[in-house]
C-alpha cells in the first residue's frame, strides 16, 4: 500500500509545472525548481532584466540553467514504472481465460473460480451456481465481513469468559481453603478428644495400681509386725521360760514361723494405648490410593437428561432433554451414564463428589447391562450394585448374586 501511494504521488514530482507533462531535457534554475528547458526559455522570451522562478517567483539575475541529467533519468524510470503499474492493474482489472483468452466476467460459487461464459458449458461447472463478477464479489465482501464480526464477537465472549477466569479460580481456591481449614480443625478437634480419652484412660490405670501397691505395701506391713510379734515370744522363751516348757512349746512356734510366709511382690505392666485415628492419619489412606482409578464418562451412553461436561468427569442433570444423535449405546429410560473404563479383576478404588444433591446414585454394573439399554435397571437382575440417596435416606441396592 506505501508503495501504491508513492506511484500515485510520483507524477506531481516529475512534471514540468509550465507545461504539466513529464520533465523533457530537465533544467534547474537559481532557486532549486526544475523545468523542461523549452519551457522556461519560452517563459522568459520577452524578459530583459529579472527572469522570475513560474512556482516561487524568484528573481533570478541571469538565465543561467543548469541541465540535470541525473534528474532527466529519473523520470524515464519513473515513466517506465508508471506504464508498468498501470499495465498490471488493468491486467487484473481484466483477467483472461486461459483457455479462451477472454475476459473473466463470471464467478462459479461451487469451486469458487472466475469464468467466461463458455466455461460453464464444461462438464467441470455444469450444475453448478453461477453469478456475475460484481454480484459475487458484492456479496462475497459481505459473507466475509459477516464472517470477521462474528468472529470478533465469538472471540469477545471468550475474551470475557477468560477475564472471569481468575476470579473463578480465587473462589474456588477460597473454597478449597476453607474446606481444608475444616478438616484440618475437625482433625484437631478430633485429636484433642482422643488425647483427653487416651490420658483419662491412663490416669485410671495408675489409680487402680496405686491402690493395688499400697494394698501389698500393707500386706507387708501386717507380715513385718506379726514377724516382730513372733520374734518377741522366741526371745522371752529364749531367757525367761525354762527348757522343759520351751521345748514343750517348740512345736507350736515352729509351725507359726512356717505359717508367716511374705506376701508377693505387686507387679505391674501398664497396658498399651491405642489411638483411634481417622483414615488420613493412617496408612490406610495410602494403601487405598494404589489402587484409586480415574473414570472418564462416556457421552455416547449418557441419558438425553444428562449434560456430559467437556473434560468428561462430571455430569448434571436437566429437565429439558438434549438433542442428541441415535446411538444404540445409548440409555433412553433411566437417567443413566457409564464410565468409559472397565475392569475384569484386582482392586480399584474410586471417588464420586455428590455435594448437596437431593437424589444420586452410583455404583458399578457388569457388562451386559450395555445390552438392555431400553429397559428399566430395576429389572436387570444379577446386574447392577448401587449406593443411592432417595427420599432423604441412603439405600443399598444389589442385584449381584456371588
Amino acid at each position: 500500500m506505501a508503495v501504491d501511494a508513492a506511484l500515485a504521488r510520483l507524477p506531481a514530482e516529475i512534471n514540468c509545472p509550465i507545461c504539466l507533462d513529464g520533465l523533457r531535457d530537465p533544467v534547474t534554475i537559481e532557486c532549486g525548481h526544475n523545468f523542461c528547458r523549452s519551457c522556461i526559455q519560452q517563459s522568459w522570451a520577452d524578459l530583459q532584466d529579472r527572469f522570475p522562478c513560474c512556482v516561487c517567483r524568484h528573481p533570478c539575475q541571469e538565465r543561467c540553467l543548469r541541465s540535470n541529467t541525473q534528474l532527466g533519468k529519473m523520470v524515464e524510470m519513473a515513466k517506465i514504472l508508471q506504464s508498468t503499474r498501470g499495465k498490471k492493474k488493468r491486467q487484473e482489472e481484466s483477467r483472461l481465460c486461459e483457455q479462451h483468452n477472454k475476459a473473466l466476467t463470471l464467478f462459479c460459487e461451487e469451486d469458487l473460480e472466475l469464468l467466461w461464459p463458455l466455461c460453464t458449458q464444461s462438464p467441470d461447472h455444469q450444475g453448478h451456481q453461477v453469478r456475475p463478477m460484481g454480484e459475487a464479489a458484492s456479496h462475497h465482501r459481505l459473507r466475509l465481513y459477516s464472517y470477521i464480526s462474528k468472529q470478533m464477537v465469538d472471540v469477545q465472549k471468550l475474551i470475557s469468559i477468560q477475564n472471569k477466569k481468575p476470579l473463578e479460580l480465587r473462589e474456588k481456591v477460597q473454597k478449597q481453603e476453607q474446606k481444608l481449614a475444616s478438616e484440618f480443625e475437625h482433625l484437631s478437634q478430633f485429636m484433642e478428644r482422643e488425647q483427653e480419652a487416651v490420658l483419662s484412660r491412663l490416669a485410671e490405670e495408675e489409680k487402680d495400681i496405686q491402690q493395688k501397691l499400697l494394698a501389698n505395701t500393707t500386706a507387708f506391713s501386717d507380715h513385718l509386725s506379726n514377724l516382730r510379734s513372733v520374734e518377741k515370744e522366741v526371745a522371752e522363751k529364749k531367757h525367761v521360760t525354762p527348757d522343759v516348757k520351751m521345748l514343750m512349746d517348740i512345736k507350736g512356734v515352729l509351725h507359726r514361723c512356717d505359717n508367716l510366709k511374705p506376701p508377693a511382690v505387686y507387679w505391674f505392666q501398664l497396658r498399651r494405648e491405642e489411638c483411634s485415628l481417622p483414615p488420613q492419619c493412617s496408612a490406610l489412606q495410602n494403601i487405598i490410593q494404589r489402587f484409586r482409578e480415574e473414570v472418564t464418562l462416556d457421552p455416547e451412553t449418557a441419558h438425553p437428561n444428562l449434560l456430559v461436561s467437556e473434560d468428561k468427569k462430571s455430569v448434571t442433570f436437566v429437565r429439558i432433554k438434549q438433542r442428541v444423535h441415535r446411538n444404540p449405546k445409548r440409555f433412553v429410560v433411566d437417567p443413566v451414564v457409564l464410565g468409559t473404563e472397565g475392569f475384569d479383576c484386582g482392586r480399584h478404588y474410586w471417588e464420586v463428589q455428590v455435594d448437596d444433591k437431593p437424589e444420586w446414585a452410583v455404583g458399578v454394573c457388569r457388562d451386559s447391562l450395555s445390552k438392555e439399554r431400553k429397559q428399566p435397571l430395576l429389572r436387570q437382575e444379577n446386574r447392577c450394585w448401587t449406593i443411592q440417596l432417595q427420599d432423604d435416606d441412603y439405600v443399598m441396592w444389589s442385584g449381584f448374586h456371588v
